[in-house]
């Protein structure tokens, strides 16, 4: 799945002029967390709910109330946005985007096209693709199953669900640090229990998780 298929496309957007207060409800009225900050057609920054935040946590103590609140009134976006905007491409793998919010720690991406901003992926999109893919949320059971390093492990696992009669309604597979193979599915069934002792018949180990 790339990245185009679960982008926000509806954007709320700011510009280097807006005032921390208009930033402030603009988040809190529409319930979102980040605002790619325009100059024009140009993206210049994003500004997140951590830097409202860190904006509003003044360390000017010294001040009176209303003395620190006229000041807030008049900053503006440039003064406390991130200038330095990592973007990604609509047609980029949903996964590389993940990866990219994982290792530079930043909760969304705007999308681009030819430096066009068009979209915005964030944390929440790519959490909500990962439940729809575990299949969650549907009647089923989940089990992970230790795959050993025997060839065809798991195709060999899933015929051996198949000829218990389950039908599988998602699939993944996980390698460990110590280089262990798992497959974690979910099965049509809320009695997944033939579908263990099938698995545990060819030698594999299945657990199955607690749910509610």
């Amino acid at each position: 799945m790339l990245v185009q298929d679960v982008m926000q496309i509806k954007l709320y957007t700011v510009t280097p002029n807006t005032t921390l207060p208009e930033a402030l409800r603009l988040t809190t009225q529409r319930g979102i967390r980040h605002l790619p900050v325009l100059d024009g057609d140009r993206l210049v920054g994003i500004l997140s709910d951590r830097d409202l935040k860190r904006a509003m946590a003044s360390p000017a103590t010294s001040l009176e109330a209303h003395e620190l609140n006229y000041l807030l009134d008049r900053l503006r976006v440039e003064e406390i946005m991130t200038r330095t905007v990592i973007t990604v491409s609509r047609l980029a793998p949903l996964e590389e985007a993940a990866c990219l919010m994982v290792q530079e720690k930043i909760g969304a991406l705007p999308v681009t096209d030819e430096g066009r901003l068009i979209g915005l992926v964030t944390e929440t999109d790519v959490l909500r693709l990962f439940v729809r893919a575990m299949g969650a949320g549907e009647p089923s059971s989940r089990l992970d199953v230790t795959l050993d390093n025997r060839p065809h492990a798991l195709a060999e696992a899933v015929q051996a669900i198949d000829a218990a009669g389950a039908d599988i309604s998602s699939i993944m597979t996980l390698v460990g640090d110590d280089g262990s193979k798992q497959m974690i599915l979910r099965v049509r069934t809320i009695n997944p229990i033939p579908v263990v002792w099938a698995l545990e018949a060819h030698r594999f180990s299945a657990r199955q998780a607690w749910r509610r």
